[in-house]
């Protein structure tokens, strides 16, 4: 009787060992676990990065050509040369940069950036941004006018 409680004893001693094992060890240890999430995360990030760089952008067609054998093709000799190259300029803005060009091209070049907003439709920080993406095209100038900004048509676009 004493040897079956030794016994009984030595079986509970180890099925703690056990136990406290596999709580040291933790469930991901044994079976590698934690490489198998790693290469799963990495998979999954370089997916989310091909995804990324190869995905067409809305409203852009599949192959484009050249920009200068598109503007070689569609400018056509004509007696002002500062037409053509507000045709040319307007052709290669998007729609909201677009009707800002084409309002300062109707107001003699030069409007307040409220009006631009105003006139337009824009919020003020939707017309901020088209004039500001304008600037960095060099299309206008932009010089602070009290509380707004006087936008203007550079010299080569005023003809």
């Amino acid at each position: 009787m004493k040897q079956g409680i030794k016994t009984a004893a030595y079986n509970v001693q180890l099925d703690r060992e056990a136990a406290m094992q596999y709580v040291m060890m933790g469930p991901m240890n044994g079976g590698g676990g934690y490489q198998t999430l790693f290469i799963v995360v990495i998979l999954l990030l370089l997916a989310v990065i091909l995804l990324m760089f190869f995905r067409q952008r809305p409203g852009q067609p599949e192959t484009r050509e050249p920009v200068a054998k598109a503007d070689a093709k569609a400018v056509e000799p004509s007696e002002s040369g500062s037409e053509d190259k507000l045709e040319v300029a307007l052709r290669l803005l998007d729609e909201n940069e677009r009707r800002v060009v084409e309002a300062l091209v109707a107001k003699g070049g030069e409007m307040l950036q409220k009006d631009i907003s105003y006139e337009l439709g824009f919020s003020r920080v939707k017309a901020h941004r088209v004039v500001q993406s304008l600037v960095k095209r060099g299309l206008v100038t932009m010089e602070e006018h009290y509380n707004t900004n006087r936008v203007s048509l550079v010299d080569w676009l005023k003809g």
